[in-house]
């Protein structure tokens, strides 16, 4: 491949992360006016009852995908002649888990409910939910395997506003919130419909094929099964925080508390679409022995993601207070505090590890990781929430990341040649984070200087961080010009070329 090549595959790889980064962006921006509006308009134990629903559904799905949705991603560029076998592969997999998922959840929102959060009534539609969704989740992960990225967006953002029209149903129609969980089932429909037109229209089987195959079906079983754990403990560490809260203390220390937790869109997302649009690349870059180039790669997006990743995460931890006020009101700014110790997560999500282990042949590795972070969270969660109350899960959360991360590098580096040591550009990312510490202690000083009024404190905040950062940047060497253009694509979701 000639350096033409490469440079125009590089921009159709960042056009192709900017259109999928857009998507989950708005998509989670979605989820966050929904929040937003829940917070203000239902009270503190309507929003609970919210949070709890969705708790309970996306730890269903996130525990029952078991990895099975991404492994698309990797065993269509394999072998793109199996591909419409492979998802409806996936997906009968997905059948058979949501059955006991769905026990599982009915089990947990069972032991959730009590007097100030009546849960009941809302099991049998949850269940209806989980079992509707799950084995559709390879619907949009298989459009982007086949280069789809437009139409998988398109879909993502749908998806996303049927669940915000389901809470907000409420607010429009005067009705119970307990028709929240009826709506998300009847809507959820349309994921199924979505997923049946893509499988039957767009990768049809081809005439004489037989998509069963137990032998390959258990190949993806046990391919995707580690990277699944790694991709569940993801999700579900920070939300048995949300369950302790719930069981060791209050409904409305549980509202809190899920509004501290909330995941800024965009900045979560990057790794992730970055990941999901580069692995065929590493695959095949690994496959063909070419170590040199798979590390220069894997440098060139780790340090694209660590020039936006790290300030912005320094930002939102300075403007703790003001994002809370302005997501969930005055009522809620207790949440400032585990939210900064949340936000500490981000700066070690400047890369997608998962997919380079995967691409690498090395998922038993996030078997292991999967099992000692949650294994970490469990002990600690507890007797940290008993210890110092309201902040302790966020504490053990954090805590909980460490071990897994350290082991993480040490065999993303082996596979480079050079173990911990070049897991990572580790002077590049020293640098960065040296520039946003010490600009984000001017700024949390000049906040408290300032005294501003929270609608303006983090708007400020960016308009005064950000031509500093850059300039800087530019003059110590971590910010090049090209950066500069990739940049503005990236924070364009891919608009500007």
């Amino acid at each position: 491949m000639t350096a033409d090549d490469t440079a125009q595959q590089n921009r159709r790889d960042s056009r192709a992360a900017g259109i999928f980064v857009a998507s989950r962006t708005a998509a989670m921006l979605l989820v966050a006016v929904t929040y937003v509006l829940a917070t203000r308009l239902y009270g503190k134990l309507g929003y609970a009852y919210i949070a709890a629903i969705y708790l309970i559904y996306e730890s269903s799905i996130a525990i029952g995908s078991l990895g099975l949705p991404d492994a698309v991603l990797t065993f269509i560029p394999r072998n793109r002649a199996r591909s419409a076998a492979v998802v409806r592969q996936v997906s009968a997999l997905l059948v058979m888990a949501a059955l006991p998922v769905t026990g599982l959840a009915m089990v947990g929102g069972a032991v959730m409910s009590g007097p100030s959060l009546d849960l009941l009534p809302a099991l049998p539609w949850l269940a209806a939910v989980i079992l509707i969704e799950l084995p559709t989740q390879p619907a949009i992960n298989q459009l982007i395997a086949h280069n789809r990225h437009g139409l998988a967006s398109v879909l993502f953002i749908l998806f996303a506003a049927l669940r915000t029209g389901a809470v907000l149903a409420p607010m429009a129609f005067g009705w119970s919130l307990h028709s929240i969980p009826v709506m998300m089932a009847i809507l959820g429909l349309a994921r199924l419909a979505a997923h049946l037109w893509i499988v039957h229209r767009l990768v049809p089987l081809p005439t004489g094929d037989r998509w069963l195959d137990r032998k390959e079906m258990k190949t993806i079983l046990w391919f995707a099964l580690p990277v699944g754990l790694g991709a569940t403990v993801g999700k579900i560490n920070p939300q048995i925080d949300k369950y302790a809260v719930q069981l060791l203390l209050d409904t409305e220390s549980f509202a809190e508390y899920t509004v501290a937790a909330f995941e800024v869109p965009f900045v979560t997302l990057i790794p992730y679409a970055i990941g999901a649009v580069l692995q065929a690349r590493y695959v095949s870059l690994f496959q063909e022995g070419r170590i040199d180039e798979l590390r220069t790669l894997w440098y060139a997006t780790v340090e694209k993601t660590v020039i936006l990743v790290v300030p912005m995460a320094t930002i939102l931890i300075v403007a703790a207070e003001d994002l809370i006020w302005l997501l969930a009101g005055p009522k809620y700014l207790d949440a400032a505090g585990p939210f900064r110790i949340f936000t500490l997560v981000l700066f070690h999500r400047v890369a997608a590890y998962g997919p380079m282990l995967q691409a690498t042949n090395q998922t038993r590795v996030l078997l292991f990781t999967s099992l000692s972070m949650v294994v970490t969270n469990l002990v600690l969660t507890v007797p940290l929430t008993l210890l110092i109350g309201y902040e302790g899960p966020a504490v053990a959360s954090v805590i909980a990341v460490i071990p897994p991360w350290t082991i993480t590098l040490i065999r993303i580096g082996d596979t480079l040649g050079g173990g911990i040591r070049v897991a990572l550009p580790w002077r590049f990312y020293g640098r960065v984070f040296a520039l946003s510490a010490v600009l984000g202690g001017a700024l949390y000083l000049g906040r408290d200087a300032l005294a501003l009024h929270p609608a303006l404190g983090l708007p400020v905040a960016l308009a005064a961080f950000t031509p500093v950062y850059l300039a800087a940047g530019y003059v110590i060497g971590v910010i090049k010009r090209e950066d500069l253009h990739y940049l503005a694509r990236a924070l364009s979701f891919g608009m500007i070329k």
